[in-house]
């Protein structure tokens, strides 16, 4: 699907840009370009730090390139000369997070807490879109991006390991609906933004189990899976349902909507699924 599409998806949702007040004057002078709403040049700079030996590790430039890379991404207007944002905005805010947490920096990962939610919501969407219009391995492939900068983010795991196992990527599928499930139970809270994930999730892997065609490939990894665990599944989803905003949102609907946005575009060339994961 032709990169605009990340664009559209984005755009929607607005985003409160958080800045840190710095005392280093290179960062400063990128904290007032995010202000003025110079976003190309606050990309620009920031992968110049990212370039630098003094700052390549330094969590805030990866701060100021996540959300720099995300506006742009939320625009149309830089769509041509940024077809890529969004991508670079994950890639950034994982090695925004992993720095900070090596240092320590709650401070900034607080900061940044409403950012992250506003880019793993935007993802989501995204990997429902892809979903729903028949591509789950591109759908898995947004999924794992997000669970590297939130990895404690069980609903977006079962949801990857779904869309991985519907793409045939059995082995990864199995390993995270494995993941995702040893830590989803009756106390388990999802994030407001991916609960509507976590009951849809529930029910696909219901489905799944139900069918019966996989549970052979849980047995490896000493996970007991039968299809007499389904109904139980099933009545987790519907318990969850409790932390969903609003009304639960009918899959068959969005999947309508969503055949309408990707109708929307042509397809161009494939993205390529890199990693730049230092």
């Amino acid at each position: 699907m032709k990169k605009i599409l990340l664009s559209f998806t984005i755009i929607a949702l607005s985003v409160g840009s958080l800045f840190a007040q710095e005392d280093d004057k290179k960062l400063s002078k990128i904290a007032f370009q995010m202000v003025d709403r110079k976003y190309e040049d606050v990309v620009k700079n920031a992968e110049k730090l990212s370039e630098d030996s003094e700052y390549r590790r330094n969590p805030t430039t990866y701060m100021y390139l996540a959300q720099g890379y995300f506006e742009l991404a939320r625009n149309l207007e830089y769509q041509e000369d940024y077809p890529s944002a969004i991508k670079e905005s994950l890639k950034a805010a994982y090695k925004m997070v992993k720095y900070a947490e090596k240092e320590d920096n709650a401070k900034l990962l607080k900061i940044n807490d409403d950012f992250l939610t506003k880019l793993k919501d935007s993802v989501i969407k995204i990997a429902e879109i892809y979903y729903d219009t028949d591509n789950p391995r591109k759908a898995a492939y947004y999924m794992s991006k997000i669970v590297k900068f939130d990895a404690d983010d069980y609903s977006v795991w079962l949801m990857k390991g779904v869309y991985e196992i519907k793409s045939r990527n059995i082995g990864e599928g199995v390993k995270s609906i494995k993941l995702a499930m040893e830590n989803i139970d009756a106390n388990y809270v999802p994030d407001e933004v991916s609960a509507q994930t976590l009951v849809n999730g529930l029910e696909e892997w219901a489905t799944l189990v139900k069918n019966g065609e996989y549970n052979k490939y849980f047995d490896a990894y000493k996970f007991e899976v039968n299809e007499s665990q389904a109904p139980g599944i099933l009545a987790m989803s519907k318990e969850k349902e409790k932390y969903l905003i609003g009304e639960k949102i009918d899959v068959a609907s969005r999947k309508k909507e969503s055949e309408v946005i990707y109708k929307s575009f042509k397809s161009d060339t494939e993205e390529e699924e890199d990693d730049d994961d230092e």
